[in-house]
């Protein structure tokens, strides 16, 4: 009979692929057990296994391929298993009741839902616009931004802050919604710090919050909190027709007081931008009803050739490797043991654990979504459409915030005299 040592991997698709090849299976050996030695046993020898195990990931990383490799060697009979198990063991079991997991799906993300519960695999379909590989390579800032808890609130200093390097931007982006529900948009809110470059900013996208059912005062409220603990510079906001935006300019055009906190913070207005519109810009000054507001706020009006160029210039951005997102949970975890072991591990305290983890789960909720949705061609113009019962608001508020970045761009690169890039850049970025 043969015997096997073991090497177990959990959560196996977040180890990088070169790891698992030239790290660790060449630490796998045949264990030397003194009865071997004997003549009469020498002849079983003990081969080293690999045991993975691991929820349902996304077909784009390399654990897909192999997965299905160890199963194919399975049914052809190698040395080779595989099994599996979803949401009817729980209830096979008693471990979860029917209603409660419906409950528990019907608030979920609908992939999570088929990776975490169905043990589907989720991946780009032969229409999906973004591509899942850009993102995932993407992910690699391990620190994230914070705003400040209001359970450890510092009116002098927020703890939770990101210095600001020289040259540094930074951009909040912002798309509003009032109506709650499922099938309603969310209001998103993304913090993105520009670093400049010979090639232009580079983004890190290192927080982001989502919500539905507020309304335009404490959104409001909200997104001067963030904006201020964020040392932000612009403000960059969805005015569309038929959106919370206009709703929301009329009310980060006041002073607003944070009771909480004690402060006030300064009316905000429309900034004078070449791309956006003399006719817009003096509509929205006038709705400004505080006097000496700051212009901070980068209006969009989006239409579908806006639209189109936003998801190009974001498909672009990610295919040069300009855009940087944070690390998966499980990597997230690690790294929060290791730097806030005392704030993030309390005991039984599952709001801390909740309030640091929330910007990893919601930058792989952006990446849910951004595989999901499909680029339809419309009278010349892309078109992104997302699943039915499914969301785009996430990747629709970064294109936003990735597409002002690219008029700092054209910034950096008339420094550096690309005037080539800058002429072909500016031709396509104003407004329709």
């Amino acid at each position: 009979m043969k015997r096997s040592t073991f090497t177990i991997f959990e959560e196996f698709p977040h180890i990088p692929k070169e790891v698992l090849d030239s790290v660790i299976r060449p630490f796998s050996y045949i264990r030397q057990a003194p009865y071997l030695k004997n003549s009469e046993w020498s002849q079983y020898g003990e081969e080293p296994r690999e045991v993975f195990i691991s929820s349902a990931f996304h077909k784009g990383l390399w654990w897909y391929e192999e997965t299905k490799r160890n199963i194919i060697d399975m049914l052809n009979g190698k040395n080779s298993g595989f099994i599996a198990f979803d949401i009817r063991v729980c209830i096979e079991h008693n471990i979860k009741s029917r209603s409660q997991l419906i409950r528990e799906m019907d608030k979920a993300d609908p992939i999570v839902v088929l990776e975490e519960y169905y043990n589907i695999p989720a991946g780009e379909s032969s229409t999906s616009y973004f591509k899942l590989k850009h993102f995932t390579r993407a992910r690699k800032i391990e620190g994230a931004f914070y705003p400040q808890n209001p359970e450890s609130y510092n009116s002098k200093k927020n703890p939770y802050g990101i210095k600001k390097t020289n040259g540094e931007i930074r951009i909040v982006a912002c798309d509003v919604a009032q109506r709650a529900g499922k099938k309603n948009d969310l209001s998103i809110t993304w913090c993105i710090r520009l670093l400049p470059t010979h090639k232009g900013y580079f983004r890190e996208v290192v927080y982001g919050e989502s919500f539905s059912g507020v309304n335009s005062i404490k959104q409001t409220l909200r997104i001067k909190q963030v904006f201020h603990d964020f040392d932000a510079d612009v403000l960059v906001l969805d005015v569309g027709a038929g959106g919370g935006g206009i709703p929301m300019y009329d009310q980060l055009g006041q002073i607003t007081k944070d009771t909480e906190r004690g402060i006030e913070y300064p009316a905000m207005t429309i900034m004078q931008h070449d791309s956006i519109d003399d006719s817009v810009y003096e509509e929205l000054s006038k709705r400004t009803l505080a006097l000496d507001a700051t212009p901070n706020i980068y209006c969009i009006s989006p239409t579908a050739k806006l639209n189109s160029f936003m998801a190009v210039d974001m498909k672009d951005k990610m295919q040069k490797k300009m855009i940087g997102l944070l690390v998966n949970e499980s990597r997230a975890e690690d790294y929060l043991l290791k730097t806030k072991p005392g704030e993030y591990n309390r005991v039984d305290d599952s709001l801390s654990k909740s309030f640091f983890m929330q910007p990893y789960v919601q930058t792989s909720l952006l990446i849910n979504e951004a595989i999901g949705v499909s680029g339809i061609l419309s009278a010349g113009n892309i078109k992104l459409v997302e699943p039915s019962g499914a969301r785009k608001d996430r990747i629709i508020t970064l294109m936003m915030g990735n597409y002002y970045a690219s008029f700092l761009d054209a910034d950096i690169l008339r420094d550096e005299k690309q005037e080539g890039d800058l002429d072909s850049l500016m031709s396509v970025t104003l407004f329709a």
